[in-house]
């Protein structure tokens, strides 16, 4: 018997199935983000050392060699094998971002997959025509871009925040969510431990003699700056991403603010899938768009706006929700790979298993 391996990682965490050839699924695992661009290359080979380990556990596998382990992540190669080097791994498969949400959702639509887009921490597009050529848009990163993301649901989240503070925008629920989240004060809290510049700012504080009350404010030059609290560590991308269910509780309670994100987080993902159906000239053809990630986990708040946006360029298009994580694609890519033809049989075992590890489906 030969067992294969799926991972599936990004910004907010790392899943690995484990299968044999059959397609009946052994174990899961998760741990921690992978990102390189935005974590430590220590952290990251150690969650997906660690999410491998615990679907080989949970499987019984361990020591057992392992014919492909097929692999989507933003990491390099050396990363990946530094991770994986006390395990027996005959191949590791690399696949683009995408590909193992297309191949999740293949198998049980109907139609042409055109487009998948992606909305974790991140967000990015990725379509194929029928003749199968590609384009991307989107992914560029949390400085410049990731329009629609949980990333960007939560620094639009804590912008209302501010604006609510200032009076430039009406109150929202989210001021005091926001703070009970992540244990805080005030708005000046907020924004120290969101800014990536907290650091030069409390030294300037520090050198201006502000006193030690963490609320003290002062003016130097023009800008005004705050001693923070001890402990107060700088948020990371992926916790920032977090809010996003936040922002969700408060638009379904009738928060203007969090509604306004949330339509607009929408336009964007959807305007993802029309850049990339539009350089593909798709826009008269039939096919299904398949939204993934965390951020759609927000229903029709977000998805009803996706789709006008989707449909208003490509009339004939069907937004398909996937009924597997794109984790499942990888196992699917890396059967594929040693010989196994993906039929029914393997398919039901596939969705049998998968009511044994819920962390697969969508």
């Amino acid at each position: 018997m030969r067992y294969v391996l799926g991972v599936d990682g990004g910004g907010s965490k790392v899943t690995c199935l484990a299968a044999d050839e059959t397609g009946q699924l052994r174990g899961y695992g998760r741990a921690g983000p992978v990102d390189l661009n935005y974590i430590e290359r220590s952290a990251a080979i150690h969650a997906l050392r660690r999410a491998v380990q615990m679907a080989l556990e949970a499987g019984g596998l361990l020591g057992t060699p392992i014919a492909v382990l097929c692999i989507s992540a933003p990491m390099d190669a050396a990363a990946i094998d530094e991770a994986l080097e006390t395990l027996t791994v005959h191949r590791i498969l690399e696949v683009a971002k995408g590909e193992a949400a297309r191949w999740a959702a293949h198998y049980w639509g109907e139609g042409h997959i055109g487009v998948i887009v992606d909305a974790g921490v991140g967000s990015s597009a990725r379509g194929w025509t029928k003749e199968g050529h590609s384009a991307t848009a989107g992914g560029w990163g949390a400085v410049l871009d990731d329009e629609g993301s949980g990333y960007w649901v939560g620094m639009q989240a804590m912008r209302a925040v501010l604006r609510a503070h200032d009076g430039r925008g009406e109150d929202t629920l989210l001021t005091q969510m926001i703070f009970d989240h992540f244990g805080l004060r005030n708005a000046w809290e907020m924004v120290f431990r969101a800014s990536h510049g907290m650091m030069a700012v409390q030294d300037a504080a520090h050198l201006i003699g502000i006193g030690s009350d963490s609320s003290a404010e002062g003016a130097h030059a023009g800008a005004v700056v705050r001693k923070a609290r001890p402990g107060n560590s700088l948020l990371l991308r992926h916790e920032i991403a977090g809010l996003c269910p936040l922002v969700v509780r408060a638009a379904q309670q009738g928060d203007h603010a969090a509604q306004h994100i949330l339509a607009s987080a929408g336009r964007a993902l959807g305007e993802l899938a029309v850049a990339v159906i539009r350089r593909l000239y798709m826009a008269l053809e039939s096919f299904a768009v398949v939204p993934c990630g965390g951020v759609f986990k927000a229903g029709d708040l977000i998805l009803s706006p996706f789709r006008d946006t989707v449909i208003a360029t490509a009339p004939q298009a069907q937004v398909v929700l996937p009924r597997f994580e794109p984790v499942v694609g990888a196992v699917l890519l890396a059967l594929d790979d040693i010989g196994v033809a993906i039929d029914w049989p393997v398919l039901e075992n596939l969705e049998q298993g998968a009511v044994r590890f819920p962390g697969c489906r969508a």
